[in-house]
């Protein structure tokens, strides 16, 4: 990709396309810029700048923490003007993002994040998983009480970028992400929360969060006209359901395998086509017994795809275990069986024979002690 910054017109070319500026200096529209390969516009921002900054070499995304540490703020942030700035227009936080290069070449990008809590702490807390999962880094933070007209307190931030093949789209997410993570404090993360932020406009904040008992992402949606996939589904489903404290079923998210499990790494929105709800009610209807008291199914477009997610709300302890109707057994679909599975972690295991039968006789013997009892 082929970017220029001319410093006489202030336009941004982009392999030819020239955007105008937006505003004062070097401005422009987000949404004009989303896809600008941060490689290449570090180049056009070191050229504008008339920096010498060395060529292009990827980071990893576990850069040693104690490297950057023994620098100092004032060494990251030297040569940095915050001449670039990307506008959004979508009233989404945050309003303005900048991007610039320091004397060393590394990539800095600056934003402000409304907050009402002051302490350092909080700040660095809140955002220090966030930004060691994308191998971003805090460099300098500053509390405003009050930042201007109509604008509310809040954290301005600077922050040293990894060197990787990201776009400006990838910036923003961590933005987004980052004032999200802010902006709820008192919320605690679980089901409904989680299907809050992933239809919220704010996708990516998910990002970042770890699979459980009660979370489970796919990044593709269900072929619901398979049978396989209609029982997959099901099964899906009512393993939540036969846990204590329910669960969420998200597509349009990838999941990367760590030491500890696995968390969501990426927002990988789904096709409209397979983001239908009310085939996916029908089939979680028809293949699990009993129904699902409370079950919560929501889709939404988000960005250039869709999201789905379905919500299990915990389930009252006489209704399970929940049963699908369908199995598959050595990759052959057997619809005259029935499957019970429910969520350990971030798989899945069957209720054993054991299991099934002390539930079974539990209820016989409650019903034998009221039928006394009449």
């Amino acid at each position: 990709m082929a970017i220029k910054i001319d410093k006489k017109k202030r336009t941004l070319s982009v392999d030819g396309r020239e955007i105008q500026p937006c505003g004062l200096g070097y401005m422009y529209e987000y949404e004009e810029c989303a896809g600008i390969s941060l490689p290449a516009l570090r180049r056009a921002i070191a050229k504008l700048e008339g920096k010498k900054i060395p060529p292009f070499r990827s980071t990893p995304k576990d850069r040693d923490l104690e490297s950057v540490s023994r620098r100092n703020a004032d060494s990251l942030l030297a040569g940095v003007t915050n001449n670039v700035t990307f506008c959004m227009r979508e009233n989404i936080r945050p309003e303005f993002i900048t991007v610039d290069v320091n004397d060393r070449g590394d990539l800095i990008t600056s934003f402000f994040i409304p907050c009402d809590a002051d302490e350092p702490s909080f700040l660095v807390e809140m955002t220090y998983p966030h930004l060691e999962f994308q191998g971003a880094h805090l460099v300098r933070y500053r509390y405003w009480d009050d930042p201007g007209p109509k604008v509310p307190p809040g954290w301005d931030v600077d922050i040293l970028l990894p060197l990787r093949r990201m776009s400006l789209s990838d910036i923003r997410a961590l933005a987004v992400v980052l004032v999200e993570a802010l902006s709820r404090p008192d919320t605690p993360m679980g089901p409904e929360a989680v299907q809050g932020l992933c239809h919220g406009g704010a996708p990516e904040s998910l990002i970042g969060l770890e699979e459980s008992d009660w979370l489970e992402v796919k990044s593709q949606g269900y072929d619901l006209n398979a049978v396989e996939n209609r029982i997959e589904l099901a099964q899906d489903v009512s393993r939540f359901a036969n846990c204590e404290q329910g669960g969420i079923l998200v597509l349009g998210y990838r999941a990367k395998k760590n030491r500890h499990g696995e968390t969501v790494s990426k927002f990988t929105p789904i096709r409209e086509e397979v983001a239908q709800v009310s085939r996916y009610r029908s089939t979680i209807d028809a293949r699990v017994f009993p129904p699902i008291d409370g079950l919560k199914i929501q889709a939404s477009q988000q960005g250039a795809g869709w999201v789905l997610s379905i919500l299990v709300p915990p389930q009252a302890e006489e209704n399970k275990p929940f049963l699908v109707h369908g199995a598959i057994v050595g990759g052959k679909v057997e619809g005259a069986f029935i499957s019970i599975v429910r969520r350990r972690g971030e798989a899945s295991i069957p209720i054993t024979g054991p299991a099934i039968h002390t539930m079974l006789t539990t209820g016989r013997a409650l019903l034998r002690s009221r039928a006394d009892e009449k």
